[in-house]
């Protein structure tokens, strides 16, 4: 059971829930920069929420299957086709063998998941085969797809499902993230923490699953501060001495030297997998009290719907 890449598209990568508890080896988490859509695409086709599928950033992804697959497609927002007929996102489409499903770029949103019933194959490093580029771990040989690469599909081992409307995750090009003070909060001047609550930023080209470079109103900080490397997550905004903040992503560096001025909550960070380049950014100032209860409530939310998912 195969399919074959005919157009890899700007970047499309295997991706599981990524390799948790590596941090201090200098490994990131890592996995779908999305995880909510990458965990609907999977159930929607009777997977295990976390069993492999293709992230595809921007689009352009052009495959070809060589057997008939039952297939879904979560997350941003592409004109995807098959065999020239228009496919739905968040629902589970059965495919042929000899048809070719096209992916076009993004409307809203960055990334798109596409999950095939039974779940991609490959090898996995410490516990999981997502793509990390940087260290050319996971997928295949650690790197994007390429065209003319095969790859394995695992035989399914349930039917297919599907997904209330309450649960589409809604996207557009204007991401609103909730974020709580970062550890140099205090050292920012008056002005920069009002700027960071009240005006967007825009998501520049120097954007892929480390980080993003945000442009915007220039951050400063209010007194000297001279920082040693610092643990850094995914979600932490960073303060540069150009004054224009570097938000990190799911491949993030695990330490870092520069300020931390926010750190965007637990329950918002699959939103970061859906920042791409010329996006708008705003940040709505959150407390603990209230990341805990949005986290528990997400988490309920989607609790009886994907089994063992969590934000």
């Amino acid at each position: 059971m195969t399919l074959t890449v005919l157009q890899s598209g700007t970047q499309t990568l295997i991706m599981d829930a990524g390799r948790p508890g590596h941090r201090h080896q200098g490994i990131p988490g890592g996995g779908a920069a999305d995880k909510l859509s990458f965990a609907i695409a999977n159930h929607l086709v009777g997977n295990s929420w976390d069993a492999p599928a293709l992230e595809c950033a921007l689009g352009g992804l052009h495959i070809r299957f060589d057997k008939d697959y039952v297939i879904a497609i979560s997350g941003a927002q592409m004109w995807s086709q098959n065999q020239g007929l228009n496919l739905p996102l968040h629902k589970a489409v059965p495919v042929e063998a000899g048809d070719i499903l096209t992916m076009s770029f993004t409307r809203a949103g960055c990334r798109a998941y596409l999950a095939i019933a039974g779940g991609i194959q490959a090898n996995p490093f410490l516990g999981s085969v997502s793509t990390y580029m940087p260290a050319k771990l996971g997928g295949l040989d650690g790197g994007p797809l390429k065209t003319g690469d095969i790859l394995e599909i695992v035989p399914p081992q349930n039917s297919v499902r599907a997904l209330p409307a309450s649960h589409i995750p809604q996207l557009s090009n204007h991401i609103v993230l909730r974020a709580e003070k970062g550890p140099e909060w205090d050292y920012l001047s008056d002005a920069s923490k009002r700027y960071l609550f009240t005006t967007p930023f825009y998501a520049t080209s120097a954007t892929d699953r480390m980080g993003s470079r945000l442009k915007g109103d220039n951050l400063t900080l209010g007194k000297p501060l001279k920082m040693t490397s610092s643990p850094l997550l995914p979600g932490s905004l960073q303060v540069p001495p150009d004054g224009q903040p570097i938000l990190a992503l799911v491949d993030g560096h695990c330490t870092g030297g520069y300020p931390r001025a926010l750190q965007v909550i637990q329950a918002d960070l699959w939103l970061l997998g859906q920042v791409a380049p010329g996006a708008a950014v705003s940040f709505r100032r959150s407390i603990a009290a209230e990341a805990e209860e949005v986290l528990r409530g997400k988490n309920s939310y989607y609790a009886d719907l994907i089994p063992g998912f969590s934000f």
